[in-house]
């Protein structure tokens, strides 16, 4: 209660807003309170004080000096709940912040915030033994409680470090703040005031608010306000009408209200009109009226800026549409809204109210659930958990606020069960808001909402709208564009999703029993359960979905388990531990009895294992869509052929019984057909000429499969794939629209000509089709063409002839093929005279290759070499000839190539000099040469290889210094060949795993190469083998470890030392019986120049001396490598700086990790 009788104004004039202090005087007067007023009275604020006690007739003057003050402080305390006054003066307090009149701002003095909010503790027991106390009051005190522990305020611990006076100040400083507001906002013509912070955004019936403005000021706001502007032009003399827009609670009425502030001194007239959505109701010309008033009060074209906040309805905008004049020449409208689609025909823009990004949202939410700290994050022990609120709020300021309302207060254990019913339990006050949404929609509209939060999120959009056509010929597209409008879901790259808080409402109400009905959308395991196994299946049932991953034991369904759920459009019985199901076992539903399947409006069935070998005899496919028996026992679809005119996917994936699909001719709308591991289908049916829609056929792994329907008039189809179709052996085109043909693991020994009429084709996949033994020579027509993969074709000794440009092919793969020549000089010769060509015709028969982008001929042992011309091939960045144990030399490379593997080219002796052309336009992209095993690689070729890692790493150095990219997290050279030594040119040098150079000043300002000596081996695996000592070089830039040590000294003007630790990992963790012998460190700073002379001549860093050892410069010392099993190791690529893989031609190669720690001298 406030503790005595006679008002204290400080002699301040009564106009300026009050503060009323609410306390538990006997516990707080003479100490925490009066100390509060000294500081008031010292910064001129205007309070009031009960100082006399006099029960009996005061309370009625107290409720008077709490109706006229604008802010209420109320200070908890252990004693607080002692006082029958201070819980009824809380209580009026509370219904004046609820009627927006008064704001609220709550300090927990010595107590916490929980022990209020739940009446815990002390504070609770305090509560409870209070004398001559009512059931009645006790229910208004604890709501009231509840109520206020919500809003953000100040709290001081009774174990703080903090002083009284400093939190004193910091009270008074927020009481500033709010007066400030307060009085600015009293001093303009507004029609309501905007919300503060001192209220909870659960306070508000409706609208939408962003963020407090105090305490916690807005991040980001002031750039939010700036977008708004630019779709306003205040300095136009146009009339423009402008939108805000979003989902409930980004904050679209705040963001109204100060930008109307902000230029509304720009007008005569200017108005913000609040609570379109209740007003309008029963008054559509209200708005109107006001107008018309203001105008006649006018003389002359009066120009008006009005904010319509929350409009619902396109009914409360019609004056707008049809009294044109009412709005003058330059005069400004704002709309806030949450369906786009009410002013879409009214508005010249829209803005989108945007979330907060996640550093603001994680401030916000802790703000909230840590009472107030003015902290940045959330103490250690709830950082994590704290991420995953803000991440479930999906950056909305509603539910951050709310969210962190909710938890302040409360332990870990509380907040992790919370997060585990985050995804299915609403916040009240949060589904408050939401509801009102979902109350506006159409019934078609509310069905479609909740299918899609219960069943489909992320489904694609084409898809989700198919299944929610409706037979009354209402369009799901329509259905989804209006719940987008109201961003109730959105769509992003082609798939429809909808924000966390709203999905969760959908369950909610999905699973929620409607009119005694029972539940309509059973996506919780046990209501499926029941539905199913305890028929407890109603009418109202529209979805059943039954995840069997977490049920132990097979269940039984009887026979009619069906029968009492006739409106069932969906029914999913799967596995979400294993949907690929690599255990081979029954399935967990079993159907002893059989089935009755009388369900008309199926739509979308979904069963894994399914157990009859067809679907029962009473099963209507009329309204079927989508229909997916993966790994069932079914030997048919069903006996005779039924009309199926809306299916459009069938999946009958690893049914391998299957031996019939005739069922299916009538499918002609069937898009998608999956028969793939259905080994005991031998042929397809002639009806399948039918399906004139089908675009993807999959037919892999069908064993038996011998050939195709003679047809060729599926038209739509545009994918097929007979992958490991052993038995298949006669290829024919049956559509001239294919995309992507997938023949590898076929018997077929040829293609037909007719494949030069497949004028879309991108990729045709041949690989281990060990029977090809040749290809037509008209591959030249597939103009479309970009992957062709000839890997395995181990019978295929020529290319075919090609004489046309194959303009768009990017991809060749030729690896494990028997082709004795390269296939051409890969090259566009279109300007090339006969004579030339002529000469190209010796070795190759292929032109026309220029934007070749991957090139595979490994394991190829009859090529020797490249031809030079390759070197012109700009697009090629990737060209693997692991194990061409022929190869002896590579003359020259293309300018861009980013990956050369030439692991295992046993013969290999001679490299290009230099390695590779280093360009302008290629000083930034990363590479990777790959000499593992090439044993027999001469010391020049060696030394070009160094010295082409030292030039790259220097001009990708000065790279990143003129683009002040310092930064990378990648190796972005790195390289590897037999060898012993260590580079000469790396100045900092040790034998073992370990280096402690000592850095330069600035040293930040680097990249750095790092360089260790060493091997590997792993019996058993030949790709990760490598047979002797070898050097590893990798260029990379400095990491951020300790770099803010720099930071603010002398601009990093500090001597350093680092402690780098060399280790060869697999990728997870450290490899076995590996040892590193040497390592070396070294900086690439820029040239001094500026620039780098990619293209000089290498300068020889290493020769043979004496003895036949590698020498580095005379510097050499002579090393004996032994690894632990006597072998020597490691197959890794440079890469010093972090954990990962580098993949090079698919195959694992390994990587170095480096550890760094940085000590100030």
């Amino acid at each position: 209660m406030a503790s005595s009788s006679t008002p204290m104004v400080n002699g301040h004039p009564q106009e300026r807003p009050q503060v009323f202090i609410n306390f538990r005087g006997e516990e707080l007067r003479k100490n925490f309170v009066s100390h509060l007023e000294d500081a008031l009275k010292d910064e001129d604020i205007n309070y009031f004080i009960d100082t006399m006690a006099d029960p009996g007739d005061e309370m009625v003057n107290l409720f008077n000096h709490i109706e006229e003050s604008k802010v209420a402080l109320a200070v908890f305390s252990e004693r607080y709940s002692e006082s029958n006054w201070c819980l009824d003066e809380l209580v009026k307090i509370m219904e004046r912040v609820d009627e927006k009149k008064l704001r609220i701002f709550p300090i927990f003095f010595h107590v916490k915030v929980g022990d209020v909010k739940y009446q815990k503790g002390k504070f609770g027991e305090n509560l409870r033994k209070g004398e001559g106390r009512d059931l009645c009051n006790m229910d208004k005190w604890k709501k009231a409680l509840q109520s206020v522990s919500r809003i953000v305020g100040l709290r001081l611990e009774a174990d703080s470090d903090r002083t009284e006076s400093n939190f004193i100040s910091q009270v008074v400083e927020k009481l500033k703040t709010v007066i400030a507001l307060i009085e600015r906002e009293e001093g303009t013509n507004m029609v309501s005031t905007s919300m503060s912070s001192m209220n909870s955004i659960g306070n508000a019936s409706s609208g939408d608010i962003l963020q407090p403005i105090a305490p916690f000021p807005s991040n980001g706001m002031k750039e939010v306000l700036k977008q708004l502007e630019e779709k306003i032009d205040f300095k136009s003399e146009e009339t423009q009408i402008v939108g805000i827009v979003g989902m409930p609670g980004t904050g679209k009425t705040a963001l109204a209200e100060m930008h109307h502030q902000e230029w509304q001194y720009k007008f005569l007239f200017n108005e913000f009109f609040r609570g379109f959505r209740e007003k309008s109701k029963d008054d559509y010309d209200w708005v109107k009226n006001t107008l018309l008033n203001a105008q006649l009060q006018r003389t002359g074209n009066v120009k008006i800026f009005v904010v319509l906040d929350d409009v619902s309805d396109k009914k409360q905008l019609e004056f707008l549409r049809t009294n044109p004049g009412l709005i003058k020449k330059g005069s400004k409208i704002v709309i806030t809204t949450r369906d786009k689609g009410l002013i879409a025909d009214l508005v010249e823009d829209t803005y989108v109210v945007p979330g907060l990004n996640d550093k603001e949202a994680l401030q916000l939410f802790s703000h909230h659930a840590f009472n107030g700290q003015d902290c940045d994050h959330p103490p250690e022990n709830f950082i994590e958990m704290s991420k995953m609120f803000v991440e479930y709020a999906g950056g909305n300021p509603l539910a951050l606020q709310e969210l962190g309302n909710e938890l302040c207060g409360e332990n870990e254990a509380h907040w992790r069960r919370r997060l585990e019913t985050l995804p299915h339990c609403c916040n009240e006050n949060i589904g408050r808001e939401l509801r009102i949404s979902y109350d506006d929609l159409t019934q078609m509209q509310k069905h479609a909402f909740l299918d899609i939060a219960c069943f489909f999120r992320s489904e694609e959009e084409d898809y989700v709208q198919h299944l929610l056509d409706t037979n009354s010929g209402e369009a799901g597209s329509e259905v989804i564009r209006d719940l987008a409008d109201k961003f109730m879901i959105n769509i992003s790259a082609g798939r429809v999703d909808m924000h966390n808080l709203f999905c969760t409402l959908g369950k909610e109400i999905g699973s929620s029993v409607e009119k005694n009905l029972g539940k309509s959308r059973l996506w919780n395991r046990e209501d499926a359960r029941e539905a199913l196994v305890l028929k407890k299946g109603t009418v109202s049932a529209r979805g059943v979905f039954l995840d069997m991953s977490k049920i132990g034991k097979g269940i039984a369904l009887e026979r009619k388990a069906l029968i009492k759920m006739p409106n069932l459009r969906y029914l999913k019985i799967f596995d979400s531990g294993c949907p690929r199901q690599c255990e081979p076992v029954d399935g967990k539903v079993n159907l002893p009895e059989g089935l009755e399947f009388p369900l008309k409006e199926i739509r979308y069935l979904h069963w894994l294992k399914f157990p009859p070998e067809e679907l029962p005899p009473d099963f209507n496919p009329e309204n079927l869509i989508d229909l997916r028996l993966p790994y069932s026992k079914i030997k048919r679809v069903w006996r005779e052929t039924k009309d199926t005119p809306n299916l459009k996917w069938v999946d009958l994936t690893h049914s391998t019984n299957l031996n019939d699909i005739s069922a299916l001719s009538n499918a002609i709308s069937l898009r998608r057909l999956s028969l793939e591991g259905c080994t005991k289908l031998d042929k397809l049916p002639e009806g399948i000429e039918n399906m004139k829609s089908l675009a993807f056929l999959n037919l892999r792994g069908c064993t038996r499969l011998l050939s195709l329907p003679d047809i060729n008039n599926l038209i739509s189809l545009k994918t097929l794939i007979l992958s490991d179709c052993k038995m298949f052996n006669e290829f024919q085109v049956i559509s001239d629209n294919l995309e992507y043909l997938h023949l590898d693991g076929t018997a077929i020994k040829g293609l037909p000509p007719s494949i030069q009429n497949l004028g879309k084709l991108i990729v045709l996949n041949l690989k281990d089709c060990n029977e090809l033994e040749s290809l037509p020579d008209c591959l030249d027509k597939l103009k479309a063409l970009e992957e062709l993969i000839l890997s395995g074709c181990s019978r295929l000794t020529n290319f075919p002839h090609v004489e046309e440009i194959m303009e768009n092919l990017q991809i060749l793969l030729l690896d494990g093929t028997s082709i004795k020549e390269l296939p051409s000089t890969l090259l566009h010769s279109g300007n090339n005279s006969i004579d030339q060509l002529a000469l190209q015709r010796i070795q190759l028969r292929m032109t026309g290759l220029s934007l070749l982008r991957r090139l595979c001929l490994s394991r190829n042992d009859k090529i020797s070499s490249l031809q030079s011309s390759i070197s012109q091939l700009y697009h090629l960045k990737w060209i693997d000839l692991t194990y061409c144990s022929n190869l002896t030399s590579l003359s020259t490379l293309p300018p861009n190539l980013r990956c050369l593997d030439a692991h295992g080219c046993t013969s290999l002796r001679t490299v290009a000099s230099p390695l590779a052309s280093l360009l302008p336009s290629t000083e930034q992209v990363p590479s990777s040469f790959i000499f593992t095993n090439c044993e027999k690689l001469e010391h020049v070729a060696m030394n070009e290889i160094m010295c082409y890692a030292h030039n790259k790493s220097r001009l990708i150095s000065d790279a990143l210094n003129r683009q002040n990219k310092r930064l990378a997290l990648e190796a972005l050279v790195g390289t590897c060949f037999p060898g012993i030594e260590v580079p000469a040119w790396f100045n900092h040098k040790a034998f073992g795993a370990v280096i402690k150079p000592e850095l330069p000043r600035h040293w930040s300002e680097s990249g750095f190469s790092n360089c260790d000596v060493g091997g590997l081996s792993e019996a058993g695996n030949e790709q990760c083998t490598v047979k002797s000592t070898h050097v590893f070089i990798g260029f990379t830039s400095w990491l951020n470890i300790n770099k803010c040590r720099e930071v603010g000294l002398k601009e990093g003007c500090i001597p350093a030392k680092a402690s780098i630790e060399f280790k060869v990992t697999d990728g997870t963790c450290e490899a076995a019986n590996c040892e590193v012998l040497k390592c070396g460190f070294s900086f690439v700073c820029e040239s001094d120049n500026g620039s780098w002379n990619a293209n000089a001549e290498a300068t020889p860093m290493i020769y043979e001396s004496n003895n036949g050892a590698l020498e580095a410069n005379a510097e050499a010392t002579p090393v004996i490598v032994e690894s632990n099993t006597g072998s020597s190791d490691a197959n890794v690529v440079a890469n010093p700086v972090v954990e990962g893989e580098i993949q090079g031609g698919g195959r694992f190669l390994g990587l170095l990790r480096r550890r760094a720690w940085f000590l100030n001298l």
